[in-house]
């Protein structure tokens, strides 16, 4: 089955953003140190059209790791000609950008709406004001409201990335972002743990032991609670953890980095799920040395885990002898008598 919105990512590093958060060492993130040229992009386009035009209902470019609406006009300028001949004979749907909430006015709207700008993705990371000064974001809760609803009210899809784990962060602010990310309801939501990434303010409080990343299993269990959250009330998640292109060797110095986090963090999400059937039907039952569980077959994988291990821990949690599982066509998982 086709995916319904492929990104062909096109990664402009640092670029178009005067400030420098204590998270960022863009340039590494985004894999890439060189200028990107209209060939390049060319280039990247083509590879990836190759094989995505039978694998998507939509295709779009997405213009990621700096803040575009940052960049000046001729450069923006020349990103747009680059990509608008795909647009305008079709092969690309549509554009996609990521920016700072302080980078959005209406004049730098006009100027996306005429180049076929359909998402606009808003770096907001928290909506804790103490969060943001503590991270140098150098912009207010209020900033990435109010970018919100003008993107909204001028006919744009709105992406919002947070990034649980800053300084100053806990897991109840955390979750307090996670309610105002649903008051706002986006259209797509990135979730991005803070890791420690080389050559970064970051890297350097943490050496002085003046921050403390949350450990990777931190990480899942929160992020599973606002992954719960959002996805409960029909809010698309299109990302969970820094994907391993966008990093190169050496760069994560340390925090809850992990090549599969996203699976971890929809796992233990499910293994949530499992826990409310199986302590229902322990109390039913109080000698359960047998489990038997039917499991939705399009979600087999997460509700197992890694391993079995959550099998394993509910077994070990609810001292049950053997779980016996099956999988069937279902949307949520049910006890067999």
């Amino acid at each position: 089955m086709a995916k319904k919105r492929i990104t062909i990512p096109i990664f402009i590093p640092h670029e178009g953003c005067a400030n420098r958060c204590v998270f960022c060492n863009q340039w590494r993130v985004t894999g890439a140190v060189e200028k990107v040229t209209s060939e390049s992009i060319t280039k990247t386009i083509e590879k990836y059209l190759s094989t995505a035009i039978d694998r998507a209902e939509k295709i779009e470019i997405g213009f990621f790791g700096g803040s575009f609406t940052g960049l000046s006009l001729n450069e923006q300028k020349r990103y747009f000609l680059a990509v608008s001949p795909y647009v305008e004979s079709g092969l690309i749907d549509s554009v996609r950008i990521s920016t700072r909430p302080d980078y959005i006015d209406k004049g730098k709207l006009e100027i996306l709406k005429e180049n076929h700008v359909e998402t606009v993705e808003l770096g907001v990371q928290s909506f804790s004001d103490k969060v943001l000064k503590a991270a140098g974001r150098g912009h207010s809760s209020k900033d990435s409201i109010n970018a919100f609803y003008l993107l909204r009210s001028s006919g744009f899809r709105v992406g919002i990335q947070l990034m649980p784990g800053l300084p100053e962060d806990s897991y109840t602010s955390s979750i307090q972002s996670t309610i105002k990310t649903v008051e706002l309801y986006p259209d797509d939501v990135r979730i991005y743990p803070t890791v420690v990434l080389k050559d970064t303010q970051l890297e350097k409080l943490f050496n002085e032991k003046s921050f403390i990343p949350v450990t990777l299993e931190e990480a899942v269990e929160l992020c599973a609670e606002i992954y719960g959250i959002l996805t409960e009330k029909g809010i698309n998640i299109i990302r969970m953890g820094l994907h391993p292109m966008d990093l190169n060797n050496g760069d994560i110095i340390a925090g809850p980095y992990h090549e599969a986090f996203g699976f971890m963090v929809k796992s233990r999400y499910r293994r949530r799920i499992l826990e409310e059937v199986i302590e229902e039907s322990v109390k039913k039952n109080k000698n359960c040395d047998l489990i038997s569980l039917m499991i939705p077959a399009k979600m087999k994988e997460e509700y197992i885990g890694m391993k079995r291990e959550n099998i394993f821990y509910l077994k070990e949690k609810y001292f049950i002898t053997d779980i016996d599982y099956r999988f069937a066509d279902i949307e949520n998982p049910q006890i067999l008598q």
